[in-house]
This record gives structure tokens, C-alpha cells and sequence, in this order.
């Protein structure tokens, strides 16, 4: 279907009844945009707000409770690790006065529905699972003053006050929902403008800390992994391309790829020549895989077919007892021979680790800095697993009594003292590396991208010196990197107390500030060298990182983030 027009609104829309729809918009966020055309397809004009930090607290309220008012603000309970802000929100609305609907939705809502309903009265009701029809439904009955407690899809209260579900909904077939909202300029690279794609939801897989997987298995076991009609998502590219100029598509897909390769190959040769009749033919694209997806034939027509400069590898772990404690469902060889070929190919990769887990051992830990080293042209992270709502690894930590803190925040100790000292130590070193806003283990993937983009799309100025530098800089960043976590594994060895632990910290944090620092530096050297060749400067998104650790007693509860915002009534 053709995409909603958010900008044609009947007499301005001054004077319409409006909804407000609240989340991260670091790029453009497709379940903000799919929720916004539904709602918009049903006849009420919506608004996008970003927020991406306690510091838009001030700005989201002005805006909410200025008249008039929305009749439904809906909040995005996506992301675990944000829920505190959003939940914050929610409160600081009613303490300065707002009078509309407040419903929530995502993943973390669609889990801990039960505890945020009896824990914030702000919150009038949760839309749960995939809710592009729950919420259009939701919005209009609001609007309209009449019964909505009867929708099927809703977490709400009863009477006495006590969380309860209404009627499962079906998800939704995605080839009846209008294409995402598009409102805004896009994002460019290298004066290339960019757009985010879907073309599924969920994933075949059924990993055990996985929150996209247990969303899907909850809401439509029967339909885990659901496909949109390659026309359709060859119709939507073509479009983009004509009247947004679009020219890279960076698909969101948790999974592109196809239990079997025969069938992920005709598929992919089925959406290269839909592309080429509608002429799409100049082009890029960025998509996720499993290990086990990786096959010669698939990313040889993904490169040539559908033009793929970028792959972002599922890795997380290349030990046996990783890949089990995670249930993974691949070999632990897998990502050793799926990076094999697409070296072979001349691809663009970039991959996560998650190196500590509730198993993981100092010898697991050295084996999988060891493949990140040994792969280190490809930009990469490491961080820890963690537990999110509805998950079987939750599920499990919950049983064995090693999950701490609450569902706003869980935590847990690694398997022996020894590696839980090893991870409290990487974490202090490695916070600025790995998972700050200026994170230099997640920017080099943006540097390599610049150069990628230069080769696919400039030819006749690139330089082969580029890719041998960003390749250098990340193989550089992954060696000290490893280097740093083994000498932890050395001080903790070694030193069976602790007295010593804040010296080894501050020092080992200022050698790897300054090998960041000179890293750093030459990236912004070849960015800048690039888009002077190019002509052109990058207006992209920050690549999305690991989220930062939590511990028992890290956080502000949440009516403490509203007052040291500023943002309470009076």
C-alpha cells in the first residue's frame, strides 16, 4: 500500500483532535512511523516527538501540555533500559496537568504490562505486542468518547484497580498496513539520503535472550517470522527512491534471511529484478544475518543483486558453551566460517560480542577476544547479556535466584568470583569505549561506512588507501582492546585482593584514552579526506551501541529522574 500523508491535514489541523507518538528518533523510527500512518489512516492527525534522553523531558512537557492538548499520548516502552525515562514522562504529564489518554506500548511494555499499570496510575493502558490496529482503534474510540475497554490487544485495570488483559489480538497481515510515516528530511551519507526498511518481522530463530524473538513467539507463535510481499517492499523502495531520493536502505529486518538459502536466494533474486523493472538500479543496501545464513551463492547475489555494502553479523559468541547459553542454534564455528566468505567477498561486516554471560569463563572470554582480534579489520563491541523481559534467559536466572534488582532494571553476578571481578573492571576501562555517547568501538563503523559509501558510489575518485586505513583503525582498536581485557584477566590472576583494582582501572583507562584519542584523530583525518573527495559531508544517525550496563542502585528511581530534571509541577 502507498504511504500515508501526514502533511495534508483537513483546515490545517489547528482545530482537529491529535494524537502524540513519543520515542527514540536517533533515525527514523519505523514502529513510531508504522503506528503513526495506521493511526493517520483512520482520520486523526498525529505528531512525532523524539525523545532520546532525560534532557527532553522539559521540551516533551511543553509541548504535551500545551493547548491544546492530545486526546492520547502514546509512549514508546520499547527499550527495558529506558523504561525509567519514559515511565518518568508519564508522570511528570500528570503533575503538570495533562488530561488525555496515556497508553505505552513495545516490547518491555508488552512484558511487564502487570507491574507498570499497579506501579503508575499515569499510565492509563498498554497496547500490547504488534499494535498498529490496537492503537488506530484505541485513538478513535478515545476521540469519539465511547467504550474502549473492550478492545482486544489492551492492558488495563478493572474497577478495583488490579492490571488485567483484554482478548489477544492476531498480529497485523502486513500487506494491508500503510507504509511507515516519512514525514522529516532524511538522513544522508556522503549526500546520499538514507531510509530504514522492513521487509519482515520477527525471526525464524529462537535464541534465549533474545526480546524480538519472545515477542513474536508470544503474540503469534504460529507466525514467528513473517514476510512482506516482495512487491510491495520493491514498490515502497521505488517510491522512496523517486520522491525522497533515496538511495541507501539500511533494512531493519531482525533477520533478512531465510531458514533455507534456496529459498533466501529467490528471494533475493525475485526483489533485484522487481527493483530493476521499476528503475531502481542505482542503490545500496545494509541488512542483519545469522552466522548460518551466510552462504557463497546468497551474499554473491545479496552484492550484486540487491548491492550490499554493509552486514551486520550476529556473532555474539564463538564458544560452544556461548552459543548453548544463549541458544544460538549454530555451531560455534559458525561466524569463523561465515566471515571467511564474506572476506572472500569483499564485504563490509560489523559484528557485537557478547563476551561476558551467566556462564561465561576467564577461558571463553580469552577465546572470543581472541576471534575478535583475529577479525579485527571488522569494526566490533563487547559487552554483556542481558535480561530482558519475557525471555527465556530471564526466566531462567529468575528460577535459579541469580536475577537481581526489579523489572524495571535486572542485573545478575557472572558465574565465579573471578570472572565477576574481571567484568567489574572491563566495565569501569571500557565504559568510554564501548558504550558512551562518543563510544569510538561503535563510530568506527560509521568511518568504514563513509568509505564504502565512496566506493560504491564514487568510483571514480575513491581510493583503495581509505579501506586500508578504516581496516587498520579497527584492526588497531580490536588488538588494544583485547590487550586491555587480558591484562585485567592478568591483575585479577594475580591478585587475589582487590586493593589494588581502582590503581589497575586508572591506568589502564588512561592508556586506553589515549590510544582512542589517536585513533580517534586519524578517523576524523579520513572522514574528512573522504567527503572532500566526495564533495559531500554525512548527516547519518549514530550507529546504535550495546546499552549500558545496570546494577542494583545505578539509577535514579523514577520520581527522583522527574525532580532532577526540573520538570515537577510547581
Amino acid at each position: 500500500m502507498g504511504p500515508a500523508n501526514p502533511l495534508l491535514r483537513p483546515d490545517g489541523g489547528e482545530s482537529l483532535p491529535w494524537i502524540a507518538l513519543v520515542g527514540p528518533e536517533v533515525e527514523e523510527n519505523l514502529s513510531l512511523r508504522h503506528l503513526a500512518s495506521s493511526v493517520e489512516a483512520g482520520g486523526l492527525r498525529t505528531e512525532l516527538y523524539p525523545f532520546n534522553g532525560p534532557s527532553d523531558l522539559p521540551v516533551l512537557l511543553e509541548a504535551l501540555c500545551a493547548e491544546p492538548q492530545p486526546a492520547v499520548a502514546a509512549l514508546s516502552l520499547s527499550f527495558q533500559w529506558r523504561a525509567m525515562d519514559v515511565l518518568a514522562l508519564a508522570v511528570a504529564l500528570r503533575e503538570r496537568g495533562f488530561r488525555g489518554h496515556v497508553t505505552a506500548g513495545g516490547h518491555f511494555g508488552s512484558f511487564a504490562w502487570d507491574r507498570v499499570l499497579a506501579d503508575f496510575a499515569e499510565v492509563d493502558s498498554i497496547c500490547r505486542f504488534e499494535s498498529e490496529h490496537t492503537l488506530r482503534e484505541l485513538c478513535e474510540r478515545v476521540v469519539a468518547g465511547a467504550e474502549w475497554k473492550r478492545l482486544p490487544g489492551l492492558a488495563l485495570r478493572d474497577e478495583a484497580g488490579s492490571p488485567y488483559l483484554t482478548a489477544p489480538r492476531q498480529p497485523p497481515d502486513l500487506t494491508s498496513l500503510p507504509w511507515p510515516d516519512r514525514r522529516g528530511p532524511a538522513a544522508r551519507c556522503l549526500g546520499h539520503p538514507i531510509a530504514p526498511m522492513i521487509a519482515s518481522r520477527g525471526c525464524y530463530a529462537n535464541c534465549a535472550f533474545c526480546c524480538i524473538a519472545t515477542l513474536h513467539r508470544n503474540s503469534s507463535p504460529s507466525q514467528r517470522h513473517r514476510l512482506r510481499p516482495v512487491e510491495d517492499v520493491a514498490d515502497e523502495m521505488a517510491w522512496l527512491h523517486r520522491e525522497r531520493g533515496v538511495e541507501i536502505f539500511i533494512f531493519h529486518d531482525d533477520n533478512f534471511f531465510l531458514p533455507r538459502h534456496d529459498d533466501s536466494l529467490r528471494r533475493i533474486e525475485a526483489l533485484g529484478a522487481a527493483l530493476e523493472a521499476r528503475g531502481v538500479t542505482r542503490f545500496a543496501t545494509v541488512v542483519k544475518a545469522r552466522p548460518n545464513d551466510v552462504t557463497e551463492p546468497v551474499f554473491r547475489a545479496m552484492k550484486e543483486r540487491l548491492q550490499l555494502i554493509r552486514l551486520f553479523l550476529g556473532v555474539e559468541s564463538t564458544t560452544q558453551q556461548g552459543c548453548t547459553t544463549l541458544r544460538r542454534g549454530v555451531a560455534a564455528s559458525a561466524s569463523s566460517e561465515a566471515l571467511r566468505t564474506l572476506e572472500a567477498l569483499d564485504l563490509y561486516v560489523c559484528f557485537n560480542m557478547l563476551v561476558f554471560d551467566p556462564d561465561a569463563s576467564v577461558e571463553g572470554l580469552l577465546d572470543n577476544l581472541a576471534f575478535m582480534e583475529r577479525h579485527g579489520q571488522h569494526p566490533s563491541n563487547f559487552g554483556r547479556v542481558e535480561l530482558y523481559a519475557g525471555t527465556p534467559l530471564l526466566e531462567r536466572m529468575q528460577a535459579e535466584g541469580r536475577a537481581q534488582g526489579d523489572y524495571l532494571g535486572w542485573s545478575y553476578d557472572q558465574a565465579t568470583p573471578e570472572m565477576q571481578r574481571v567484568f567489574e573492571l572491563s566495565m569501569r576501562a571500557f565504559y568510554e569505549r564501548n558504550f558512551s555517547g562518543r563510544a569510538l568501538a561503535n563510530r568506527l563503523q560509521s568511518t568504514r561506512f563513509d568509505v564504502e559509501i565512496a566506493r560504491h558510489f564514487h568510483p571514480d575518485v575513491f581510493r583503495p588507501a581509505w579501506l586500508q586505513a578504516a581496516r587498520e583503525l579497527s584492526r588497531r582498536l580490536a588488538a588494544d582492546s583485547a590487550r586491555g581485557v587480558r591484562e585485567i584477566v592478568a591483575h585479577v590472576r594475580g591478585h587475589e585482593s582487590r586493593d589494588g583494582d581502582d590503581d589497575l582501572v586508572g591506568q589502564l583507562s588512561a592508556r586506553l584514552r589515549h590510544c582512542e584519542s589517536e585513533i580517534d584523530r586519524q578517523a576524523t583525518s579520513l572522514e574528512r579526506e573522504v567527503s572532500q573527495a566526495v564533495g559531500a559531508t554525512c548527516d547519518h544517525a549514530p550507529v546504535k551501541g550495546i546499552p549500558v550496563v545496570r546494577r542494583p542502585g545505578d539509577e535514579p528511581r523514577i520520581r527522583e529522574t522527574v525532580a532532577g530534571c526540573g520538570v515537577a509541577a510547581g
